[in-house]
């Protein structure tokens, strides 16, 4: 058997992936700041921990922003992750929705461009978390990069986003979705589905109540089941994940560890606002 090649990844925190495959798999991470007036934190999880963040934002007069990771800070965790690695792929947000992209892109050109990949997800959240899970198991099959960049390039058509916002309050605050809240115009009863995909953030699908938003998520995911990963997202609203959970209960992935409720990253959280609530999905590849 030959020796497992040595490449590490790193990502940044909009991914959501949980902090236990993180440490499964060693991946290291590059945190997207969040801003509370004068007051900075890495969205680590740690500094602020994800139910405190969404409590101060909902108790704030001021509201959050988040900040993208300066190339000295994504220099840094690229630097790290290279000791001892042959190669290192860094996975980011959609640059439609975060300039995170590119502060990891400038980092990498400044560590080493030869054995840095930076790799444009197209999508955010889970949806860019399961293309992770996919490099990560092509990587423990022993694929070497041009492998595991293969596996990443068949899940990712094959990952969706949706999400709920609980306001649209903190979109309309928000300059890169603009478009979406203009789209809506008056209609602020409506409640927009959110979806990114290959760098196009869009809301084609809405609805007038927050269960009838859910419902109509649930149906697009049984639309592309079998699914291999399902990752329901909430922003401090467990009771609304539920409702989620329980509508995808049947078709979720068998695989215990293919299914995962989580309270999305400050990232993510600071356009959506406490109360949201969506769904990341993997579809199965086609068989013949």
């Amino acid at each position: 058997m030959s020796a497992p090649h040595r490449i590490k990844f790193v990502c940044d925190s909009a991914t959501d992936l949980p902090a236990a495959w993180r440490a499964r798999w060693d991946i290291s991470v590059i945190p997207v700041f969040v801003n509370f007036g004068d007051e900075s934190f890495p969205d680590d999880g740690i500094s602020l921990p994800h139910d405190a963040f969404y409590r101060r934002m909902a108790e704030s007069k001021t509201p959050p922003t988040t900040s993208a990771p300066s190339a000295g800070v994504a220099a840094d965790v690229l630097r790290k992750a290279l000791e001892g690695a042959e190669h290192v792929i860094a996975f980011t947000i959609s640059p439609a929705v975060s300039s995170t992209y590119n502060a990891v892109r400038l980092a990498a050109q400044q560590v080493d461009a030869e054995r840095i990949t930076v790799c444009d997800t197209g999508t955010m959240s889970m949806a860019m978390g399961w293309q992770i899970v996919a490099a990560c198991e092509a990587r423990e099959r022993g694929a070497d990069a041009a492998g595991i960049l293969a596996a990443v390039a068949d899940a990712r058509p094959r990952a969706d986003v949706w999400a709920i916002p609980g306001s649209l309050e903190y979109l309309r605050r928000s300059g890169r979705v603009n478009r979406i809240i203009s789209s809506i115009g008056t209609l602020l009863q409506i409640k927009p589905i959110i979806t990114v995909k290959d760098g196009v953030l869009d809301s084609k699908q809405r609805a007038r109540t927050v269960k009838k938003a859910i419902e109509s998520v649930a149906d697009a995911i049984r639309q592309r089941a079998p699914l291999e990963g399902l990752a329901i997202l909430h922003t401090n609203a467990p009771e609304l994940a539920e409702q989620m959970r329980l509508l995808l209960a049947d078709i979720a992935p068998s695989a215990p560890d293919k299914t995962v409720v989580l309270n999305v990253a400050a990232a993510i959280g600071v356009h959506f606002g406490p109360g949201s609530v969506g769904a990341a999905t993997l579809r199965a590849p086609h068989t013949s």
